[in-house]
């Protein structure tokens, strides 16, 4: 009997344990599930409630949060998606077999098409412009200037052909007509004026720049001759509020923008253009210029030969004809024309505007070869419209770099990981 309850004892013991351990195991597996639903459900809350709310960028204390990065690349996208489809659609009217490789329509097809399958380039691009964006808003704001509820009304409307008060017709621009002003030293080192033509407003490379001295100057606007008379409008206000909620309608489901960051957007924009409009209001139409031509060869001995030769008196024209290696320039004389700053390669650039008029320079070197340069002319000139434009878009753009330098500014990595990939270029587009 004794040996029966010590047997009944072990038993309960082992049972206890046993019991013991099921219950720690039960426990432990428990706290696992939590810990893993725990974790999936941080994740999904993570990717959807809290990702909009994750910091992308910080510009002076000013955060650009994930939601609003997500939905301006989204913008991107449908605006290089409607550039490539009309394109496509140009390429096709003249009756290009594969514009993808075309040398006219090629390159921007080609650009688009990048952006839309790089989404490091595309988040890349939003990262700097939303950047952008906050510095000009910090900007106006210290400067006092703003947007009115009714300029951008007046954007909304515009953008749907809706004028309320009708729409103004144009009337002809009057010009003025500017001499050119060849002086007696230019006379008297070439005998032909060159055509008119306007100044590059990209870089060109000298060796392949065409003849571009004018004997007419470009025109200065005048204004308009007459007040314009209003004209019926094509939308009317019925009208303009279906298409506007169309709009918003889209761009809720395509971005996630909703009216009021649709506003901001267009507030910006205006606040971008108030501003390029005070940081330029002090600047002239006008440039300074010079007219030179050169001669290009391949080495530097050969360049020195060229001085030597023009320095015996040889012409410098017949010179370029012969040994020139610019295929643009050398049957004109190996002239370039009128150009400003900016328009040339930067050693040939520094050479020819640091030339007095009718100076012949030392051999000067580029990637394209050797340049003997002689300066024919050097003047503040009037400039175009639309060189005009191209120079104060310039002086802001310069204005912004240095904005930014000077702000505090953290970046963060997360951007890489959330840049969206939709919508997508349509197959039948590409």
């Amino acid at each position: 009997m004794p040996n029966q309850k010590i047997i009944n004892k072990k038993h309960l013991a082992h049972l206890q344990v046993i019991r013991r351990q099921d219950r720690i195991i039960r426990i432990s597996a428990l706290v696992i599930i939590v810990l893993v639903v725990a974790i999936v459900g941080y994740g999904v809350l993570a990717n959807s409630v809290l990702l909009p709310y994750r910091e992308v960028a910080v510009v002076n204390g000013d955060k650009i949060l994930a939601g609003e990065f997500q939905t301006q690349v989204k913008i991107q996208r449908i605006q290089a998606i409607n550039r490539y489809t009309q394109y496509l659609q140009y390429a096709q009217m003249f009756g290009v077999q594969d514009p993808v490789n075309d040398p006219n329509f090629g390159p921007m097809l080609q650009k688009d098409l990048s952006r839309l399958q790089d989404t490091a380039v595309m988040g890349q691009e939003v990262v700097d412009l939303l950047i952008s964006d906050r510095l000009i808003r910090q900007e106006t704001s210290k400067r006092g200037i703003t947007v009115s509820k009714e300029e951008k009304d007046k954007v909304l409307q515009e953008s749907f052909n809706y004028f309320p008060n009708g729409t103004a017709t144009p009337a002809p621009t009057a010009t003025t007509a500017v001499e050119p002003t060849i002086n007696p030293t230019s006379l008297a080192i070439v005998t032909i004026t060159p055509t008119a033509s306007p100044v590059p407003t990209s870089t060109p490379d000298p060796s392949i720049t065409p003849t571009v001295a004018p004997t007419e100057a470009p025109t200065a606007t005048a204004g308009p001759s007459s007040t314009p008379a209003p004209s019926p409008t094509p939308v009317d206000a019925n009208g303009y509020q279906t298409l506007l909620k169309e709009r918003l309608d889209g761009l809720k489901k395509d971005t996630g923008m909703d009216e009021a960051a649709y506003q901001r957007l267009i507030e910006t924009s205006l606040l971008r253009d108030k501003l390029m409009e005070e940081i330029t209001k002090d600047m002239k139409p006008a440039q300074e210029q010079v007219w030179a031509r050169h001669i290009l060869v391949a080495t530097k001995e050969e360049a020195q030969s060229v001085i030597d030769k023009l320095k015996a008196g040889e012409d410098f024209a017949t010179l370029a004809a012969s040994l020139s290696t610019d295929t643009g320039s050398k049957d004109k004389g190996g002239d370039l024309g009128w150009f400003g700053k900016g328009a040339m390669v930067a050693p040939f650039e520094e050479a020819a505007f640091a030339l007095a008029v009718g100076e012949i320079s030392a051999p000067v070197q580029s990637d394209f070869g050797f340049h003997v340069i002689q300066v024919i002319g050097h003047e503040d000139r009037p400039l175009s419209a639309d060189q005009f434009t191209s120079q104060k878009q310039k002086a802001f753009d310069d204005f912004l770099t240095k904005l930014r330098e000077s702000a505090t500014i953290t970046i963060n990595d997360v951007w890489k990981t959330i840049v969206p990939t939709d919508p997508a270029l349509p197959t039948t587009g590409q």
